[in-house]
């Protein structure tokens, strides 16, 4: 069976998971305390769902399940024309998704050659009190430097003068053409960055579970049919036809994160595999399985439970020796696991949200099932590339399977607590990855990785 395409979220979604931002609003809860609450990010992503969805139903149901009484009443019987007109601006808007605080409330833009600003609010409940389309247009977004191979490493040099700190590699046709560490890993004891220097890898370790479950189909442990109340009992009638598919595709319509209220933390805070399924299980849909795409990191930790289910033993256990050995993968690890490193083997990081002293992956305490799966690892520039390199050649997947990992794609991971990876290659020899301990999301690194990925991967002639 040939693996299932991957569908679009809003459109192009850009560089950044919407995690990457949420995370570093100040609203309702410290930095400290790890950002958002839960039922913030619930709403947002019930709007993403909605905004990137196609069919009718899916309208009236967000409009009777997530509106608030009040507002629902105020709309009357326009309120699904309402949600169809935010949808159409979300069509035609491109781009980056970002979450900001204005004066006027909360705000959700979609943004890069046009783009569409809509500002919400939510109830103590989650409710959508507040749900409007403010401006639409074209955007006025940082200008792509003009980038070339024999540029980049100047430009790289220029954004360490403004403050950037990590590690960039660069391969073209195949052939390596930088490899490069910048700046501080440790901004108080002034200790620089090294390539083999560690890094928190936000969602990237998606990447591993999936790679985990191809694996697993490849071997006929699973099938992308399989319903998930195979593995998992007294599945509720309304996720009773979810399959594994659903959950690899992003149409699974759960919503994206498993955080409650009650947790210190919504990502460090620790729960153990069965508390995080009942939460799944209970937590409402975003939409029926199948019939519309949200991106959802509680899809990709059902996964993991999955995993866990299917083979017997721990999920952490199965990444390492099915993936991380055979790649080479040796200073990867999970959340509070230290292995043999010191601390000065990793980089601090530094955002808006800091645990530890310092704050770095080891003392943040053993990884949570409230990201196991879609978070809660560490690993090098070097460790990274292994892993893409052992994909590409074959070590971990056969075709079908190795040609869907190894394709092209652009992504960025983020935590609040500091952390960026930016990666792009074209599946074609050329690729540029990036590591950092800092902010990703300033005007300047957004440009920047903007013209590394088009230098990557040149848009079309006649393309933005």
């Amino acid at each position: 069976m040939p693996p299932q395409a991957l569908p679009p979220q809003l459109p192009r979604l850009g560089l950044l998971l919407l995690l990457a931002l949420l995370l570093m609003l100040p609203v309702k809860a410290s930095a400290a305390q790890g950002g958002p609450p839960p039922a913030l990010r619930d709403a947002i992503s019930a709007v993403e769902a909605m905004l990137g969805g196609t069919d009718e139903a899916s309208l009236s149901a967000f409009a009777e399940q997530r509106l608030a009484p009040a507002y629902r009443a105020r709309l009357g019987e326009g309120a699904t024309a309402h949600l169809r007109a935010l949808r159409e601006a979300a069509r035609e808007a491109l781009g980056d998704v970002a979450v900001e605080m204005e004066e006027d409330g909360l705000h959700l833009v979609i943004s890069d050659t046009r783009f569409a600003d809509y500002r919400l609010a939510i109830d103590d409940a989650g409710l959508l009190t507040a749900l409007e389309l403010v401006k639409s247009g074209v955007a006025v977004v940082p200008a792509a430097p003009a980038l070339t191979w024999e540029s980049l490493p100047g430009a790289l040099r220029e954004a360490e003068a403004r403050g950037f700190s990590g590690v960039v590699s660069a391969t073209r046709d195949g052939r390596p053409v930088l490899r490069q560490a910048y700046g501080l890993a440790d901004r108080e004891r002034r200790r620089a960055t090294k390539l083999d220097t560690i890094y928190g890898i936000g969602s990237a370790p998606i990447d591993f579970t999936v790679t985990a479950t191809y694996l697993l189909v490849q071997r006929g442990r699973l099938s992308l049919d399989d319903r998930i109340g195979k593995f998992i009992p007294g599945v509720p009638a309304d996720r009773s036809a979810m399959t594994i598919g659903h959950l690899l595709g992003g149409r699974s319509g759960l919503p994206d994160f498993p955080a409650q209220e009650s947790d210190w933390d919504a990502d460090l805070a620790w729960i153990d595999r069965d508390t995080f399924v009942a939460r799944v299980m209970a937590q409402p849909l975003l939409f029926a399985p199948g019939t519309a795409s949200a991106h959802s990191h509680g899809a990709y930790g059902l996964l993991a439970a999955i995993i866990e289910l299917a083979t017997g033993e721990r999920y952490r256990d199965f990444i390492q020796r099915e993936i991380l050995d055979v790649a080479g993968m040796r200073r990867t690890g999970f959340y509070g696991d230290r292995k043999e490193f010191s601390l000065d083997d990793f980089a601090v990081g530094y955002g808006p949200s800091s645990v530890g002293l310092p704050n770095i992956p080891p003392n943040w305490g053993p990884t949570s099932w409230l990201v196991m799966g879609s978070g809660g690892m560490y690993s090098t520039l070097e460790d990274m590339q292994r892993f893409h390199d052992a994909i590409s050649a074959g070590r971990i997947l056969r075709d079908p399977w190795r040609a869907e990992q190894a394709g092209p794609r652009v992504g960025v991971d983020g935590s609040d607590r500091g952390y960026h990876h930016f990666h792009a290659f074209d599946g074609k020899g050329n690729r540029i990855e990036l590591l950092m301990n800092g902010e990703g999301r300033t005007e300047q690194m957004r440009a920047l990785q903007r013209a590394m990925e088009q230098l990557v991967e040149p848009p079309p002639r006649g393309g933005p």
